[in-house]
């Protein structure tokens, strides 16, 4: 902005005389005015302003004899507004940058002016902003705002008194002046910079075609007999929901939300059945290990993992992928949770480090539990559930947990070897080589020295959730009970706070929309159209005659492309792993590959939708990874695992003497 200095001077000595002056009399002050064609200086502060606020604070009083001139001085000023003829402005309001004048003319600035042209003595410049309105009413709002403008200032600054007798020194006060050439009106109120509220987000077209999805499968299928109107209505709700939710027109929770209302509208669910799964142990067992992520952020514990993890194999963003699915592996033993170790170990070190290198690490992490999880049959919960329903079912298990791990490791390994690699390959990190992340990593890991105090009550509380979770099992403790008791650890100690656990909104958000899916999920399966797909599955078959190799690849194929339908890896096997195992063996399949394979496969699409298993939502709740990048290596990294597991898999297996 291109400004123009004038300066006048007045000069008030108490010797001489005394003037009607709004500095009162025992001093001598100089007046610049900045001339200016704008005016958007009002009620701001300059840099000159911010330099010589301070000063002009200790410089200025009501009178010469050392007198505060405080804001109860200028409310009776203000009282007193109307009797008097002179401009007057207080110290307060010169610190804060703003002029409030008393005339609505230019007569009062013209005498300002001539006063100031008797002096020419300059010593301090002081930037302050001339505010010059027309009408009554709005020097009134110019009076109210500088009151509460000046109410919330710094007190802790007092004006200097002056002391009696002392000459004062000269001060010269910048203004800035308006050009009242410009077309402006005076009359306009100015904005403060309040800004208007913005209605939220919502994509029209997108929500439009979801809801499309929805119609055409309730109108443009003929409902089968053996579906109510409720299941039929359901389903063509849940297709909907699963649209909305990858074409996101509205954030995920507030689209399930809003399906969730429209399931309750229409009377296809009741209340309790709509919001049953808000019990279900997996949704809070996702929320509670979000609240473990948290306290390893605050503690600093999380950064101290992380610089860890870097310096022993933080020379390449991919070889740090190598060692986070290497520790994946070695903790699932200990965390049989695939959520529990994405939520309060791999979240909280990911968002430590490099945002360039998060979403990649993000993306291929979740993709690895394909492979870590199905490492041993304490490596997820669904793995107990698969071979539960096997033995259930008389397939001949004499030591599963040692038959699990023999089977899982060959082709397991490298799966866990190659997915890296390959999201490398086609999704490759912002940021690739570090080679001094090391040596940086270990000084900052020395320079934060031994554990705080904080650091050893995280360490101590999550210690006995992972106790818990090792030796809970045989005493009865779920693995959400455990965790449950390490966050009540962590709050009597004062590791986190209630407030801590209020401000995870994306872990609220979690529970909400995944409590939602996991409950359509449910009364799909209650209402029979779970047991109706799979009865269409098994007359497709029939029809075309696949039996043997056929029917093993074509039900594999089915009960991997159906877990769309299904928000959990637990309920996708409570529903449909009986089904298809029995269709297997009816088709030909041997009772042991058939049970193995399909429980390979459970793991295996745990990846493949942002609400596809529990780790699934907890990464994607992390807000590092986009939901197209998540349901794209989804795909092309679950079809990996799949060739993996039909070719080197099969072969091992044979060698293991599973067929």
């Amino acid at each position: 902005m291109m400004m123009m200095f004038k300066t006048y001077t007045t000069n008030t000595n108490p010797h001489v005389g005394s003037t009607k002056s709004g500095f009162g009399q025992g001093r001598k002050n100089q007046i610049m005015l900045l001339n200016s064609s704008s005016s958007s200086l009002l009620f701001g502060r300059s840099a000159t302003t911010k330099a010589s606020s301070c000063a002009l604070s200790k410089s200025f009083s009501d009178d010469g004899n050392g007198g505060s001139f405080d804001r109860r001085f200028l409310r009776r000023r203000l009282r007193r507004r109307r009797k008097s003829d002179s401009s007057w402005f207080s110290s307060n309001s010169l610190a804060s940058g703003a002029l409030v004048p008393q005339k609505k003319t230019n007569d009062a600035c013209d005498e300002m002016k001539s006063r100031a042209n008797n002096n020419n003595n300059t010593n301090n410049k002081y930037t302050i902003s001339r505010v010059l309105r027309r009408g009554e009413n709005e020097r009134r709002k110019r009076a109210a705002l500088f009151l509460r403008a000046s109410a919330g200032g710094d007190e802790g600054e007092e004006n200097a008194s002056l002391s009696a007798g002392e000459e004062q020194e000269s001060a010269e006060v910048v203004v800035p002046a308006r050009n009242y050439d410009d077309d402006v009106d005076d009359d306009e109120e100015p904005n403060f910079g309040v800004k208007s509220p913005e209605l939220a987000t919502f994509h029209r077209k997108t929500a439009l075609f979801a809801i499309s999805v929805g119609f055409a499968v309730f109108y443009g299928f003929p409902k089968p007999d053996v579906l109510t109107s409720e299941a039929w209505q359901l389903l063509a709700i849940f297709s909907a929901t699963i649209c909305g939710l990858v074409l996101k027109p509205l954030p995920v929770g507030a689209w399930a939300f809003g399906a969730m209302t429209v399931s309750l509208l229409t009377k296809t669910l009741t209340f309790d059945q709509a919001l049953s799964s808000v019990s279900n142990q997996v949704v809070w067992l996702i929320l509670v290990t979000a609240f473990f992520a948290r306290a390893f952020v605050k503690t600093g514990f999380g950064d101290r993992l992380a610089l860890l993890f870097v310096s022993v194999a933080g020379q390449s963003s991919l070889r740090l992928a190598y060692g986070f699915q290497l520790a994946e592996a070695l903790l699932s033993p200990a965390m049989p949770s695939t959520t529990a170790r994405a939520a309060g170990v791999f979240i909280p070190v990911i968002k430590s480090l490099d945002p360039r290198t998060q979403e990649f690490l993000i993306g291929q992490q979740l993709q690895g539990t394909g492979a870590t999880s199905a490492f041993l049959m304490s490596g997820a919960a669904q793995n107990f559930l698969c071979m539960q329903i096997a033995i259930g079912m008389g397939i001949p298990f004499v030591n599963p947990f040692n038959e699990w791990a023999v089977a899982a490791f060959v082709p397991a390994f490298i799966c866990m070897m190659v997915t890296p690699l390959i999201v490398f390959i086609v999704d490759p990190p912002l940021l690739n080589a570090t080679p001094k992340a090391p040596m940086e990593a270990a000084k900052k890991l020395q320079a934060m020295g031994p554990l705080a105090e904080i650091e050893k009550r995280m360490c101590l509380s999550l210690g006995t959730t992972v106790f818990l979770w090792i030796f809970g099992a045989p005493l009865g403790i779920a693995a959400v009970v455990a965790a449950m008791t390490g966050l009540c650890l962590m709050l009597i100690s004062g590791v986190l706070s209630w407030d801590d656990a209020l401000e995870q909104k994306g872990a609220w958000d979690t529970l909400i929309w995944f409590a939602i899916l996991i409950g359509m999920s449910q009364q799909l399966n209650d209402l029979g159209v779970i047991e109706w797909l799979s009865g269409f599955v098994r007359d497709f078959l029939i029809s075309w005659n696949l039996v043997g190799t056929s029917a093993f690849v074509a039900l594999h194929l089915a009960y991997f492309l159906s877990h769309y339908m299904f928000a959990s890896q637990s309920a996708h096997v409570g529903a449909l792993y009986g089904a298809f195992l029995t269709m297997m063996i009816a088709g030909g399949v041997p009772p042991k590959l058939a049970a193995i394979s399909l429980a390979m496969n459970t793991n295996t699409f745990g990846g493949l939708t942002h609400y596809a298993s529990g780790q699934a939502a907890v990464y994607y709740g992390s807000g590092k990874i986009g939901l197209e990048k998540l349901w794209k290596q989804g795909l092309y990294v679950s079809c990996v695992h799949a060739f993996i597991w039909s070719t080197v898999g099969m072969a091992w297996w044979s060698v293991c003497g599973i067929f």
